[in-house]
């Protein structure tokens, strides 16, 4: 569309210069038409001559006409309204984004939105990593800037809902991205990831794994989770099982990706067995990239094992883990199925509540606002 406005702002500039040069030949002859006469010599003799008879009669006499037009007024005024049209539209073009659709797929804190599936990535014979489509408009309102805020208090999570059945659950998302701006289309693409395993029982989840890539899922969010700043603790302890690690691999990645949090983590995390270790890949590399600051240990239910303990957390795997734990300094997250979570701090409930501190962190001393469940 630039190009056209381009080639039509050239276009109308060339027909102005041309109408503009005829424009002022016309005037030339008609001041030359109408003028004065020039003033005769000075050694001729004028004979006298009557006045003319008074006549009220505009036909008998020759007045110049002043008001009429010269020829190509109207193709001036055409062309500048051309110009002038172009100029806006190319503004428009430049500096909004009316003259573009209406970008969809976009976030939304208060209200759900429908977001496509771009692509699914099995993970396990029951759990899929789920990549939806999260668009940006070009330039942000104050919708966006909002999300910003949010996502920078802390872990933040995604109310997915199914329209069948009108009801939803919160997932947290391992990854977020918004790439570059599209000019053509006024917008900035993104992504958003969510891992999801598949429970018989589990009406969303059931819902997701039947998901075809195109079509589209309603969501709601961001929403925090757990507020986090930089080097609020000196370490931060992560128990997690199965599907329980996204939260604490949303919360390492943005930690390590920050140069002014120095942040330290320690994770023991659960599963079944080693091929049944989500984010594996992720975890590694960066434990790897930085070891002074991520520390993991793998625990699997049943061998074998050449990477992880086979056990369950219990009192000595956590302990352990917290072993040098300072309540004034440093805090624990929790995250699991609802047997680990049972065992290691106890459940929580439905809403914002975190209900009482049992199991192996309340046997080991730790304080109840030393713990977070997710």
């Amino acid at each position: 569309m630039f190009g056209r406005v381009l080639a039509a702002s050239a276009t109308a500039r060339g027909v102005w210069r041309a109408t503009n040069r005829a424009h002022v030949n016309a005037g030339i002859r008609h001041m030359a038409r109408y003028s004065a006469p020039a003033t005769p010599p000075t050694n001729l003799v004028t004979p006298p001559t009557e006045a003319p008879p008074a006549t009220n009669s505009a036909a008998d006499s020759e007045a110049p006409p002043h008001n009429k037009r010269p020829p190509g007024t109207y193709a001036i005024w055409a062309m500048e309204a051309i110009g002038a049209t172009s100029a806006f539209l190319y503004y428009l073009y430049l500096y909004t984004d009316l003259l573009k659709p209406p970008v969809t797929d976009c976030l939304n804190p208060v209200k759900y939105s429908p977001h496509t599936l771009i692509n699914t990535t099995p993970l396990t014979s029951d759990t899929t990593l789920f990549r939806f489509r999260t668009n940006r408009p070009r330039f942000d309102s104050d919708t966006e800037k909002h999300i910003d805020e949010i996502i920078a208090q802390g872990v933040w999570s995604i109310d997915i809902k199914d329209h069948l059945v009108q009801t939803y659950r919160t997932y947290t998302p391992v990854d977020y991205k918004i790439g570059e701006v599209d000019d053509e289309r006024g917008l900035r693409e993104g992504y958003c990831d969510f891992v999801v395993k598949r429970y018989a029982n589990g009406s969303l989840s059931r819902f997701l794994h039947n998901t075809r890539v195109g079509d589209q899922v309603e969501m709601r969010g961001p929403h925090v989770s757990w507020p986090y700043k930089a080097n609020t603790y000196r370490r931060v302890y992560m128990v997690a099982g199965g599907t329980g690690i996204t939260p604490m691999v949303q919360l390492i990645k943005r930690a390590i990706a920050d140069p002014s949090d120095s942040t330290k983590f320690s994770l023991l995390y659960g599963s079944t067995t080693e091929d049944d270790i989500l984010c594996r890949e992720q975890l590694d590399a960066i434990a790897e990239q930085v070891p002074e600051r991520l520390a993991i240990e793998y625990l699997v239910d049943q061998g074998p094992a050449t990477v992880a303990r086979v056990g369950r957390p219990d009192t000595k795997s956590v302990g352990r883990l917290v072993e040098g734990f300072d309540q004034t300094k440093d805090v624990v997250l929790v995250c699991g199925p609802d047997a680990m979570m049972h065992a290691v701090s106890g459940t929580r409930p439905i809403g914002p509540a975190q209900g009482p501190l049992r199991g192996v962190l309340r046997d080991l001393g730790l304080a109840p606002h030393s713990v977070f469940k997710f």
